[in-house]
């Protein structure tokens, strides 16, 4: 069965979980993944820009509190557009509407009366990495000199905000290709049959 259900198939058995609501540590731990992940990326985004763009030798810029203020903003509406993209492929493969929810140590979007094959699931799951990667480095490419760090630090800051969905995906790696997911948000449930 290659499409999504809200009725698991018969024979399909929980084959593993990760919960981000019971298991503090792994959620802390995903964290402390992603800080250093933002970190690398952005000195790497600003590598290949200095490679790709070679007229621009100066990252510095003056931080202001418009700017701060500014980069803020940015953040807010990087995270959200990240669970939107999450929420829009739940749709396009469920057709039905998608939770979505914040908590202190991360935000979610989540279908929890929904069953995704694994193919379904991997791409909900890598879709805002790829999509924000891709439009972010083009606008490296193409974008005025002085928004290249802001870019840099957004596209870093989604990398890094992808670490849990890249967790989830080595995970769904282990699976069979004949498995299915349930995403409540905060509860990936895996399962297989035996």
């Amino acid at each position: 069965m290659n499409i999504s259900t809200q009725t698991l198939p018969t024979g399909y058995v929980q084959s593993g979980e990760i919960n981000l609501k019971k298991n503090k540590h792994l959620t802390i731990l995903l964290n402390i993944g992603a800080f250093i992940v933002f970190i690398l990326m952005f000195y790497m985004l600003t590598g290949f820009t200095a490679l790709v763009r070679p007229d621009i030798t100066n990252f510095s810029e003056t931080i202001t509190i418009k700017k701060m203020l500014g980069a803020l903003g940015l953040t807010v509406i990087v995270l959200i557009l990240h669970e939107i993209i999450h929420g829009l492929f739940f749709w396009i493969f469920s057709h039905g509407m998608p939770e979505f929810a914040l908590r202190p140590l991360y935000a979610y979007a989540g279908a929890p009366t929904w069953f995704f094959p694994k193919r379904q699931y991997a791409i909900t799951a890598l879709a805002p990495l790829v999509i924000i990667g891709a439009v972010g480095l083009l606008l490296l490419l193409l974008a005025p000199i002085n928004w290249m760090p802001m870019i840099a630090f957004l596209v870093a800051l989604n990398t890094g905000g992808a670490v849990g969905d890249l967790f989830v995906f080595i995970r769904l790696l282990k699976c069979s290709p004949t498995s299915f997911v349930n995403d409540t948000g905060e509860v990936v449930t895996f399962f297989e049959r035996p």
